[in-house]
């Protein structure tokens, strides 16, 4: 008969489904990722599989906020680099950097590009979840990440609507991946679409 297991040897095998998961879930994204391609990459039963995890739904929802909470852990570690950046408002140039940084992060083009996605999967999972945590409501899961990261930029989100740069963001990546631009005046059109976002900011700051 095996031994029982730790909580801590647990936690290390729940943690080890997770992290595989998160470059599955890049790939094949949320509606095509499965408990088979997750097991198989952490080198571990079926059975384990749900043992730590109700369904691969709830697993989803457990592995995007984490996502969720890495891109915030990631540009609050990327905003503190300077102590000149702990100010509570940001010139230009430095928001103009804030925002190419989150624009470039994977984890948020994986949010962007798969946000349908995320929302019908939490909306799905609503009923069995502690929706009074606003943090498992499927509208707050983008939308409300990006209110977070203004207050965090030091942005006074009481007048500037986050939606705008959320928006604003969101159209950024559909321009880049759309196959009806033209291809050699994107660099142009994207300095354009973003120096209007951050006139909008300093415009309303």
């Amino acid at each position: 008969m095996p031994r029982a297991l730790s909580e801590q040897e647990k936690c290390r095998l729940c943690q080890r489904l997770l992290e595989k998961g998160k470059d599955l879930l890049f790939l094949h994204g949320v509606k095509k990722i499965s408990v088979d391609d997750i097991v198989k990459a952490a080198g571990m039963a079926k059975g384990s599989f749900y043992h730590h995890f109700e369904s691969k739904e709830k697993y989803l929802c457990q592995l995007i906020m984490e996502l969720r909470a890495r891109i915030f852990n990631d540009t609050r570690d990327f905003l503190l680099k300077d102590q000149s950046q702990t100010e509570d408002s940001m010139n230009k140039e430095r928001t103009r950097d804030f925002l190419m940084y989150l624009f470039h992060l994977p984890q948020m083009k994986f949010f962007i590009n798969n946000c349908n996605d995320i929302n019908e999967l939490f909306l799905a999972a609503e009923s069995s979840l502690d929706t009074a945590n606003n943090d498992h409501r499927a509208c707050y899961i983008d939308a409300g990440l990006f209110s977070e990261l203004m207050e965090l930029s030091g942005v006074n989100t009481k007048k500037i609507k986050s939606g705008v740069v959320h928006n604003y963001i969101h159209a950024l990546y559909l321009m880049t991946e759309c196959d009806l631009m033209i291809e050699d005046d994107l660099p142009q059109t994207f300095d354009l679409i973003m120096d209007s976002l951050i006139q909008y900011i300093f415009k309303e700051a």
